[in-house]
């Protein structure tokens, strides 16, 4: 994953999946930017993120 990525997140409350763009990346946590909010998101495992915003929770798988 670099910047600029188009990625999916999902939104495991609603399953809705969204694409996002990758504006920010540091070592275990990457910023992705869906419309225009940013999510921030931690690497639980290997290649797979966990994000939280208003309640919700979202996952994104690296590629």
């Amino acid at each position: 994953m670099r910047l600029d990525d188009i990625v999916s997140v999902t939104c495991t409350d609603t399953d809705k999946t969204e694409q996002g763009k990758v504006v920010r990346l540091g070592r275990d946590r990457a910023d992705i930017m869906i419309g225009p909010a940013v999510i921030q998101f931690r690497m639980t495992k290997p290649g797979f993120y966990i994000g939280n915003m208003h309640g919700l929770e979202f996952t994104m798988k690296a590629v």
